[in-house]
């Protein structure tokens, strides 16, 4: 009798031990979705950045070769105009 009583006490222990390992499994899996969620909106964020910095560049270089032109050409009104001396 004690014995059937120790029997069901443990049995009664591991189905309370396995459903809690299988709420945290279910808990992790849905961590682990949400995370690998997180990472593709991650990548898709870094893509666009990546996109908007190589447009950046581009228009970075034509405003470094505008302003160079216009450096010639201060140069050049320099030049052809030499300082007066009072």
């Amino acid at each position: 009798m004690q014995w059937a009583r120790r029997a069901e006490e443990r049995f009664e222990e591991f189905r309370e031990g396995m459903n809690e390992l299988r709420a945290a499994q279910a808990n992790s899996e849905a961590k682990i979705a949400a995370l690998a969620d997180a990472q593709i909106r991650t990548e898709a964020v870094v893509a666009a950045l990546g996109e908007q910095m190589r447009e950046l560049a581009v228009t970075q270089a034509h405003s470094d070769q505008r302003f160079d032109a216009l450096i010639d050409i201060v140069r050049g009104l320099g030049q052809s105009n030499p300082p007066q001396q009072s």
